[in-house]
């Protein structure tokens, strides 16, 4: 004799019927589904992180911004700069807003700019350095009358 909702010769059952209030409760199907879908969701950031791959952007960073003002602190924008890397040949700054030069781009090393306004000359001297992807910037203040 079968007891209720159990399968015959690979007959499905009839569903169960539940008095009010209960719930049919499927078979784990759907539940062995979910539950290494979530545990491989969950540990993928984990595997991410353990990569010895870096992923670098594609971004080009300036490697030296410089702001140039007068002796009173006041914006210069008519300054003309120029800088060179480890000994190189003198190149241009690139005025980018009122008083403030990107000096090289994924440039490394040893800067020397110059700063010339009418017949005034400042220099200053930075090192750049770099990681694996990108220079790291820096940012310095030329005081020139």
């Amino acid at each position: 004799m079968q007891k209720a909702g159990q399968a015959t010769g690979g007959a499905r059952s009839p569903p169960r019927i539940c008095p009010a209030g209960e719930r049919s409760v499927k078979p784990s199907g759907m539940r062995s589904f979910l539950m290494p879908l979530l545990s491989f969701c969950l540990l993928l950031p984990l595997a991410a992180c353990s990569s010895d791959e870096v992923q670098c952007t594609t971004i080009a960073a300036v490697s030296v911004t410089v702001t140039v003002v007068d002796g009173t602190g006041a914006a210069v924008t008519d300054a003309e700069l120029e800088y060179t890397v480890n000994g190189s040949a003198a190149k241009p700054c690139e005025q980018v807003i009122e008083n403030t030069y990107d000096c090289g781009v994924e440039e490394a090393g040893d800067f020397v700019i110059t700063a010339t306004r009418d017949m005034a000359t400042k220099t200053a001297n930075v090192t750049v350095t770099s990681d694996e992807c990108h220079v790291i910037g820096q940012a310095l203040t030329i005081t020139i009358d």
